[in-house]
């Protein structure tokens, strides 16, 4: 077993470290004798349960949303950035559907439709100077899904306020509490119609006043007036596709179907990160990854129960042991980077070692090399023994 094994390994080392002291000082041989039966005795003590989680530990650590690093890195990695456009139009000029499909495409480029930002990208990629061929994640430009997401980008990425935004004030003068569209724009599960869904999905491709409406509906305050305005959205070009060809590309596009820029500029991976920009616009997934501890999670009590069985572990116990870590504090703990970290979750992926709590909540186990203090029990057995002989 495990802790016989170690055992073994403890009276070697200590045979081999006080063989001298054996041999030299056999008037002490009854009281040497003694001591290191005992000092074994605590090392078998020690080695029971407890070491075998530790033993564990020491090659395996529990991750969770470990494939968030390789996304997150590419927007807080040294010397990389944004392009942001803050874009108006009238409602009756372009809908938002269409504004997602034509001007700026499918989020696979290769399918999007030809002329829109994403296909222009995809195609021109070398002309533009990007380093790769794009493809799903990296589709050169990020745009908003409806106002309302497009609200929640600007209180994220530009530091508005509810108060000041024009489609904020127009949810506020809706009728809608100030707490409620706050809490909406970290996209909860919502009521509404009998079921529950994601506040983002609702709302998805809705025009200005249909957006409106429905938020009122899902918010019951339904029947109030709501107040006339122009489409608003948030628009980047994402870090692999930030060159002056393509902004040259994405400017054009906008003034070709009339929307106006109305301010636009550039954010920088150390802003990026020190303010969590990009961990606040992945919430439901970053939150779980980066800007909680394992402790403060709640996996449903069903699926602690499947990670007991899966790992050989409980959650709780896994909390206890200190082996569980969220991916920021997992790529502190194994020395590597997003990339590395996304390279060791696909290869768990492969061997079967991911769970799923719920959406958007994973936990992975990674392979792990012992902490340095993990032989810090046997300096302390020496120690002791040591003691016993006045050295």
């Amino acid at each position: 077993s495990l802790s016989r094994t170690r055992i073994i390994k403890v009276a070697a080392t200590l045979r081999s470290m006080f063989g001298a002291m054996l041999s030299g000082v056999a008037r002490r041989a009854h009281t040497l004798k003694w001591a290191v039966a005992g000092g074994v005795a605590a090392s078998a003590l020690a080695l029971t349960d407890r070491s075998a989680r530790a033993a564990e530990a020491e090659t395996n650590i529990y991750v969770i949303n470990g494939f968030y690093m390789a996304m997150r890195e590419k927007y807080t990695k040294p010397g990389t950035s944004i392009y942001y456009y803050l874009l108006e139009w009238d409602p009756s000029q372009l809908s938002w559907e269409d504004f997602r499909a034509k001007v700026l495409g499918a989020t696979d480029p290769s399918t999007a439709t030809d002329g829109a930002l994403r296909k222009t990208i995809f195609t021109d990629w070398k002309k533009l100077g990007l380093a790769a061929e794009p493809n799903v994640g990296d589709n050169g430009v990020h745009a908003s899904a409806s106002p309302f997401e497009a609200l929640a980008e600007r209180l994220n990425w530009m530091g508005a306020s509810l108060e000041t935004d024009p489609f904020g004030k127009a949810l506020l003068e809706s009728g809608i509490p100030k707490d409620t569209i706050m809490a909406w724009t970290k996209d909860p599960q919502v009521s509404f119609e009998g079921k529950k869904a994601s506040l983002f999905d609702l709302l998805e491709d809705l025009d200005y006043d249909e957006c409106l409406a429905k938020a009122q509906a899902i918010a019951g305050v339904s029947g109030k007036p709501r107040p006339a305005g122009k489409m608003l959205a948030f628009v980047f070009l994402k870090p692999h596709a930030v060159t002056e060809p393509a902004k040259a590309l994405v400017a054009s596009k906008f003034a070709s179907v009339g929307l106006k820029v109305y301010d636009e500029g550039s954010l920088d991976a150390k802003t990026i990160e020190s303010n969590k920009l990009i961990d606040n616009h992945y919430y439901a997934i970053a939150n779980k990854a980066s800007l909680s501890k394992p402790a403060e999670l709640n996996p449903p009590a069903a699926k602690q129960e499947e990670f007991a069985k899966k790992f050989g572990i409980t959650w709780q116990q896994a909390l206890a042991d200190g082996v569980v870590y969220n991916a920021v504090d997992a790529c502190k703990r194994l020395g590597i980077d997003g990339t590395t970290m996304d390279k060791k979750w696909a290869a768990a992926k492969k061997e079967g070692n991911l769970l799923k709590f719920g959406g958007g909540f994973y936990a992975g186990k990674i392979p792990a090399p012992p902490p340095e203090s993990s032989s810090g029990w046997l300096s302390a057995v020496a120690l002791s023994i040591a003691a016993m002989f006045g050295r």
